[in-house]
């Protein structure tokens, strides 16, 4: 933190009054970095509830990403953080009107924020590992014990990339596709 104030040029204390600890001011550069990046978009939301979610998404994940290395620390923390909620307002009046109960609504809504959130954290570590450490650990334990598992090897030996935009594009797909199934029937 004394790091910081000298960098800003301010006393300590004058910096503790609007950031506590260290973890306030990595939660505080997490939604700066998000807010700006999501901000800066110019996302198309398209004519249905579909099109909203795909947009919405596919923001959500790059500003997210662009978070980097304070992916972990991002949480909403103010008023001014609701800046970035019109498209998810757009989606949710979308799937209302669609014929959406709320609690279909708001449990595909939170899913969608969950895809896109686990998404870019696996993304984001990934990159900074030289390859997600879970899959490589998992390639090293089945090199080590050489009997069993005969998929799964062939799943991780065909080293399919899964922090890519097409996978991206199929988890929001199956999104989709999930939730249309919950549409209301025509009586």
């Amino acid at each position: 933190m004394q790091e910081v104030a000298n960098a800003l040029g301010v006393d300590r204390k004058a910096l503790n009054h609007h950031v506590t600890d260290r973890e306030s001011l990595l939660e505080l550069l997490a939604i700066d970095a998000f807010r700006t990046r999501f901000a800066e978009a110019d996302v198309d939301l398209g004519d249905t509830w579909q099109d909203a979610c795909r947009a919405y998404a596919e923001n959500m994940w790059h500003s997210l990403m662009d978070t980097g290395q304070w992916l972990a620390h991002f949480r909403f923390t103010s008023p001014r953080d609701l800046a970035i909620a019109a498209p998810a307002e757009v989606i949710a009046e979308r799937m209302l009107a669609a014929g959406f109960d709320r609690v279909v609504v708001s449990r595909a809504m939170h899913l969608l924020v969950t895809v896109c959130r686990g998404f870019a954290q696996d993304a984001v570590i990934g990159a900074r590992a030289g390859g997600h450490p879970q899959i490589e650990d998992l390639r090293a334990a089945f090199a080590a014990e050489r009997r069993g598992y005969p998929a799964l090897r062939r799943l991780v030996d065909a080293r399919v990339d899964n922090n890519g935009v097409e996978q991206f594009t199929f988890d929001i797909d199956a999104f989709i596709a999930a939730i249309e199934r919950l549409a209301p029937r025509p009586a």
